[in-house]
């Protein structure tokens, strides 16, 4: 066992982690999207790359479950969905013409999101955990992310501090659009575009219910 401490050992519980222990309770906390922050940076590239931007995109409407059901914890799950039509451009520099020319661009050309609104993230698992003195858990949280009408799994490395009835977890997470049946967008001959990596930033918040 890694670790006596009861709330370290919930939280385990809580992501999916096989303890061989099953909890005599269930336990249930919700994703708080007014205390979260899930952020995506798009970075330019090409030949002319000096006449574009960087684009930093929030997503406003999210949400989630952490579940660990009464019978054991071979149900658990966790589960993140994302509306893709939530996202919007953040940039402060650009103007709002050009905005709104980006907004468009985005969900009609690159996400399709019309066509695929939701992402969903659901976890399968947790390697490399460790637990610093100070409460920080660390661990790579394992899951499969359906994006753009495809899934693939992937691996977050993620950060916990917890209190009780409370978790708030960050990271970042570079994921290729191509992976997704996603085309970068490019104009100008491909003179001016955005790289195929993105950067997903997370700063989430979760209570219990």
């Amino acid at each position: 066992m890694f670790t006596s401490d009861p709330l370290s050992l919930l939280l385990l519980l809580l992501l999916g982690f096989q303890a061989g222990r099953v909890p005599e309770q269930a336990f249930d906390y919700r994703l708080v999207p007014a205390e979260s922050s899930l952020r995506v940076f798009v970075g330019k590239a090409g030949l002319l790359s000096m006449l574009a931007h960087d684009h930093n995109i929030g997503v406003r409407d999210f949400g989630g479950r952490v579940v660990i059901p009464a019978n054991g914890i071979a149900g658990s799950r966790l589960e993140v969905k994302i509306d893709t039509r939530s996202m919007v451009v953040l940039d402060a520099e650009i103007s709002d013409g050009d905005r709104a020319k980006i907004t468009r661009s985005m969900h009609e050309e690159v996400l399709e999101s019309a066509k695929y609104p939701e992402a969903v993230f659901r976890s399968t698992g947790l390697t490399g955990l460790t637990e610093r003195p100070d409460g920080e858990v660390r661990f790579q949280l394992g899951g499969d992310l359906t994006l753009h009408g495809q899934t693939r799994p992937i691996t977050l490395p993620v950060v916990v501090r917890r209190t009780p009835g409370l978790l708030k977890a960050t990271g970042r997470y570079v994921l290729r659009q191509t992976d997704y049946g996603i085309r970068p967008y490019s104009t100008a001959g491909g003179a001016i575009k955005v790289k195929n990596e993105v950067v997903i930033d997370f700063q989430i918040t979760a209570r219990s219910q």
